[in-house]
């Protein structure tokens, strides 16, 4: 199964005020659409495991978004200061508890898994915790996949057998992306985890004329 670009969170019309904040706080606007990009062709390229719909692809959208808005406070662990910045921010469509869902999967984007000792994901139900597990898993895989901040992935397709997902990338570059590599490993380990499959990532250039 193979997608290019579906229409992304940051394309429709109530994406102002995530776009908003994502430009106020963020240093690197282009890694943030990057991330949403390859999160929601993640997202659609594994239904069939997830089984998840418009609404949860909605919210990985605004959080691959808004994953490193928290770059702004330098003092303290950026994908903590996300979550804050999410939960304290009064502008983004959301209610509380939609609130709470999308800054966790900001949240855990890098560093810890989601875990029940954590009071924001504890106060999750179970339905809103699988979410969060899954839609960071695919989160930290497309942060993985822009480690360089050079948008160098351009396409992705899947192929799922023998409990391994094969995730084929399609790059600008000539060679595989060293920082892509050197993180992918850890980065993947959470997806991983919630599929039950070995991750594998394969590398081909793309044709241009």
């Amino acid at each position: 199964m193979s997608r290019d670009c579906p229409g992304n969170f940051s394309e429709r019309p109530d994406a102002g005020p995530a776009l908003a904040l994502m430009k106020r706080y963020d240093p690197d606007h282009p890694h943030a659409l990057q991330v949403e990009r390859l999160a929601g062709l993640l997202f659609d390229l594994l239904v069939g495991l997830h089984g998840m719909g418009e609404s949860e692809r909605w919210f990985l959208g605004m959080a691959a978004l808004l994953h490193d808005i928290g770059w702004s406070e330098p003092s303290r662990p950026h994908h903590k200061a996300s979550m804050d910045l999410i939960l304290a921010d009064i502008t983004l469509p959301l209610t509380p508890a939609d609130r709470q869902i999308v800054a966790q999967i900001a949240r855990y984007h890098r560093k810890a898994d989601p875990n029940p000792s954590h009071p924001g994901f504890a106060g999750l139900t179970d339905d809103q915790k699988r979410q969060v597990r899954w839609s960071a898993g695919i989160l930290r895989l497309a942060d993985a996949l822009d480690r360089s901040h050079r948008s160098v992935v351009q396409e992705l397709s899947v192929r799922t057998s023998d409990r391994v997902i094969q995730i084929s990338c399609t790059t600008t570059d000539d060679h595989i992306p060293e920082p892509e590599i050197q993180v992918l490993g850890k980065k993947s380990a959470l997806l991983s985890e919630v599929t039950g499959c070995r991750i594998e990532i394969l590398w081909s250039r793309t044709n241009t004329p």
